[in-house]
């Protein structure tokens, strides 16, 4: 697995294509496979961790081997590899014993929870479990070599194979430029980082960000924030980053501002982002002239920038830096490093997921940003590793029991708690000595947290309004037997009877459903799992910075969470995709004024289910979007993405926008965005989707906008999708099967359609295939038989349509297991307009690069590769095909990869279609009578002059001057 995880970093490798469940749902098998690979992962994690410390240790010592720890004369077997985690990495030298000490002496102790065993150890096998005899096959693209050179085969133990492979590699950290005297390729922690995505796989919707784009986000929003965090604490106004290096006086009263910040990710996955801020921080410190050693002295000395995603420290004769312990200058900046990461780690990184192996690999990521600059106290002793896992948490970011504004304040008076204490709790659990100290406030924090959610639960509004309900039916019922009453009054009172019963059974119905709905099982807190953003009454203030890559799941995976998103989230729409909700939830964590940036697809600037989220944000303060277009920016993914950039302030009525076509950047992407941007205006974005361009194109735009009414109401809403068979190899057949069908039962021929593919159309031509489509609608097996059972409706088909039924039979398991199919799995799905595909219609074919609208007036049935207009209006036929509607399709479409643009119903009917005189109109049917009249090549010359003739009358009918032609040529 590692092996292969490592060996194909340019590929999405077989680790990420593996069937893993879903986390929405499990059979049996599939936990066993989860228990497994989270076992493999942690185990993993703890290697590579070793491999690391020991290519520290190894850097430090100036390649002493007696500081290698990770071969088999030290490490025999599993027995071995578990006492090295938890007997010595885990313990003091004083508490190992003679022989431990003896083998490991160099190892120091690093007192970190990463080594000790998990709560899946305790409940399934630890490491020591496995079988030393155990061998395994070598990876087919193996890295090892034989002695003659060339690629190891066959099969090795388990134990050496490990590390075999990883003594193939050079564990080095960023900014090493020392000369390898052997051809290894280097594994640093940013390569980890994707190496961890891909043993973590990618089927809960994660993706890898590449390195620029994170950084780009950091510095984007963690500089903002700092300037308003200054702002706020000393009364100043009106800074930018670059001013207010000069205002800053007092550094320790400057290094505190800056450590307050709160910056949190809710979908972290392996902590990318969180390393980026963590870098970006050190960055932002290095240039305000406030990074200090531990007594508080100016690090002037160096220079610590980002570049490449990769923190780079040099020196003021640029020599990159390198630890030398006993060296006096550099003992001091390597604490100063090792101080300051873990200062930001524990006061402003802050990260959830959903998925427990990302969380270990996030915790893992900001444990190794700590090792690169450990650091020895004594002769044998390195600084010990903070609990830093206690920022980093396992939950569903998108479920909560509790909101956000739920009343804190009566826990904290009726507990022995008060948040300072909480604070105080979860300081004390970070830098805990002992594991007794520990395991101390592990359990005070969860009692604490319990005693919240107890007083919570007892003041939920839902429980308190039951409550309510409850004593007024009872009131009411009590009072029937002792009141004398008219007939209309005791109607009246048994009417509001039946409200307060119908009330309070919904009110039941659903506190019953949160306490007992698995939706519930993995839910966070948010309310009170990080003590850090909330004040001295409990009371939730927010992060300064949320930021990430939400994970992008489709809405068919998240039908049980569907009820559950519709009441709580108000970009809720029934085909979003789960990253929607992710922005509303973002935003909710934010303090106010606070910087929220995500990358994340751009469908919801287009699409229909992004209409709730479009109306979202534009009440908040739009800073900025770029649109990476048809870009391939993931790898892994054909998403294509788009940075969007909110503060959680009044809207200020326009933003920056970018349209990115490029992922070269020489000089980095702020240098890019700061010549390409453009400024869009609220009131330029239209509800039906928005076009992020320069002004001058959305003058033009809104001109061609206002010279026409949308198509779908030019034509009366009849645009209509294709046809989705849900299984082309059984109802769609080529004409030799056509024509050995109707011979077989000439009553076939009844129910085969001629059939067009989106390839198959062509700008003005009439369609030609020779596809054929079985169609049998929903609902005519029963028009034709009466309702019947399955076999006997079968058995009645088969008398009617031998040949046809035959030929379906052979797919008969497939047809059964498409989700679209109609009342019996022969049928096509419901669909209301079928009559429509056999009069006259424009096609359009839904991906194209240019506008390929057709005529047909053969019936033909077309795929859902296409969409159709039942008309035979030549006129709009030449609007359609004409470039002044086409840049406007264009500009409101979705693209796909190298140029291709989806038209689809949503888009085709936002198409402005101006309305012309009637002798226009005839003039331009003429026209196009002519365009898709059957020609010779030798007459093609002639059709090009028409075509610009169309194009001319079409660009006078929207009154487009000269200019603005050549905008859209």
């Amino acid at each position: 697995m590692l092996e292969n995880a490592i060996g194909q970093l340019d590929t999405l490798d077989k680790i990420s294509r593996l069937e893993r469940p879903s986390q929405y749902g499990a059979t049996q098998e599939d936990r066993l496979f989860n228990v497994g690979l989270e076992l493999a992962i942690t185990w993993i994690n703890r290697i590579l961790f070793l491999k690391l410390l020991e290519a520290q240790l190894f850097s430090y010592h100036k390649g002493d081997k007696g500081y290698a720890f990770l071969h088999s004369e030290k490490v025999g077997s599993f027995d071995d590899l578990e006492a090295l985690f938890f007997q010595v990495l885990a313990r003091k030298h004083e508490e190992r014993g003679a022989e431990l000490n003896k083998r490991f002496g160099n190892v120091p102790y690093l007192n970190s929870s990463l080594f000790e065993p998990t709560d899946i150890e305790h409940a399934t096998i630890s490491i020591s479990n496995l079988r030393d005899d155990r061998t395994l096959p070598v990876y087919s693209q193996t890295v090892l070599k034989d002695q003659q050179g060339r690629k190891l085969t066959g099969h090795l133990d388990a134990l050496r194979y490990l590390f075999l492979f990883l003594e193939a590699y050079d564990f080095s950290s960023e900014g090493s430029e020392e000369i390898q005297e052997e051809n290894k390729s280097l594994i640093n922690a940013s390569v980890l980082g994707l190496i961890f995505e891909k043993i973590n796989g990618y089927k809960d919707g994660s993706f890898f960000t590449p390195g620029f784009i994170t950084m780009y986000m950091c510095r984007e929003t963690i500089r903002r924030a700092v300037v308003q965090k200054f702002e706020e604490a000393k009364g100043w106004s009106g800074l930018t980053f670059e001013t207010l290096y000069n205002k800053i006086d007092d550094i320790h009263e400057a290094n505190n501002i800056v450590n307050s910040l709160r910056i949190c990710d809710p979908a972290v996955g392996s902590g990318h982002f969180l390393v980026s801020a963590l870098n970006e921080i050190i960055a932002i410190k290095n240039d305000l002239r406030i990074l200090t050693d531990r007594q508080g002295k100016r690090l002037k000395e160096y220079h610590v920038e980002v570049v490449n995603d990769e923190l780079i420290i040099t020196d003021e004769d640029s020599e990159l830096f390198e630890y030398l312990p006993g060296h006096k200058e550099k003992q001091r900046m390597q604490e100063a490093l090792f101080h300051e990461k873990q200062v930001i780690i524990e006061n402003c990184l802050f990260g959830v997921d959903i998925n427990p192996n990302s969380v270990k690999i996030c915790r893992l990521r900001l444990w190794i940003e700590l090792l690169k600059h450990a650091y020895y106290k004594n002769e044998r002793e390195l600084e010990t590793l903070p609990n830093i896992d206690i920022n980093i948490k396992c939950g569903n970011s998108l479920i909560s029991r509790f909101a956000i504004d739920a009343d804190l304040k009566q826990a904290l008076r009726k507990s022995n708690w008060s948040m300072d204490s909480y604070r105080v709790a979860v300081s004390t659990y970070r830098n805990a000595q002992t594991k007794d100290e520990k395991r101390q406030m592990e359990k005070l924090i969860l009692d604490i947290k319990s005693e919240f959610r107890s007083e919570i639960s007892v003041n939920d509004p839902k429980i308190k309004e039951m409550a309510r309900v409850r004593g007024d039916l009872g009131l009411l019922l009590g009072q029937t037997s002792l009141v004398e009453r008219t007939k209309k009054e005791q109607q009246e009172v048994e009417k509001k009877i039946k409200l307060l019963a119908e009330k309070l059974s919904k009110l039941e119905s659903e506190h019953d459903e949160a306490k007992s709905s698995r939706i519930f099982d993995n839910a966070f807190e948010w309310r009170f799992e990080f003590p850090d953003v909330l004040d001295n009454d409990g009371e939730f203030v927010g992060f300064d910075v949320v930021i990430g890559n939400p994970p992008y799941i489709r809405q068919e995976e998240l039908t049980e969470f569907k009820t559950h998103f519709q009441r709580s989230y108000e970009t809720y729409a029934g085909m979003a995709d789960l990253y929607v909700y992710f922005v509303e939830k973002g935003m909710s964590l934010l303090r106010s004024n606070g910087d929220f940036i995500y990358i994340l697809p751009n469908k919801w600037m287009r699409a229909g289910y992004g209409a709730a989220l479009r109306n979202y944000i534009k009440h908040y303060s739009i800073q900025q979007i770029l649109d990476f277009g048809d870009l391939p920016v993931f790898e892994e993914a054909t998403t294509y993405p788009c940075i969007m950039h909110l503060v959680k302030g009044e809207s200020v009525k326009e933003f920056e926008a970018v349209n990115i076509d490029t992922l070269d950047f020489p000089e980095r992407l702020e240098a890019y965005v700061s010549s390409n941007s453009n400024t869009i205006a609220y009131a330029d974005l239209l509800e039906d989707g928005w076009a992020l361009k320069d002004r001058k194109v959305m003058d033009l735009l809104a001109k061609i906008r206002s010279k026409g009414i949308p198509l779908s109401e030019y034509v009366n809403g009849k645009i209509f999708y294709g046809i989705k068979t849900g299984l082309n190899e059984a109802f769609v057949i080529d004409r030799d099967t056509r024509e050995r069908l109707i011979a077989e039962d000439p009553k076939s021929e009844e129910i085969i359609k001629p059939f067009l593919a989106g390839r198959d159309i062509k700008r003005y031509e009439q369609p030609t295939s020779d596809k054929y489509l079985i169609l049998i609608k929903n609902g005519d097996t029963q028009s034709w038989f009466g309702k019947l059972d399955s076999e006997s409706a079968l058995n009645k088909m088969n008398d009617r349509y031998p040949s046809i039924m035959n030929h379906l039979l052979q797919f008969e398991t497939k047809a059964k297991a498409r989700y679209d199919q109609g009342q019996y799995w022969w049928e096509q799905r419901a669909c209301d307009y079928f009559e429509e595909f056999e009069k006259d219609k424009i096609i359009i074919p839904a991906i194209v690069k240019s506008a390929s609208y057709a005529f047909d007036r053969n019936s033909y049935y077309s795929n859902d590769k296409t969409c159709i207009i039942p008309t035979d209006d030549f006129y709009l036929l030449a609007v359609l095909n004409s470039k002044v509607v086409d840049f406007y399709l264009k500009s409101i479409a979705s693209t796909k990869q190298n140029g291709y643009f989806e038209y689809k119903p949503v888009y085709v009917s936002q198409l402005p279609i101006a309305l012309a005189n009637d002798e226009t109109k005839i003039e331009l049917t003429s026209l196009v009578n002519k365009m898709i009249e059957e020609i010779s090549p030798e007459e093609m010359l002639n059709k090009k002059t028409i075509e610009f003739q169309i194009e001319q009358i079409i660009s006078s009918i929207y009154g487009l001057t000269e200019m603005e032609d050549e905008m859209y040529e």
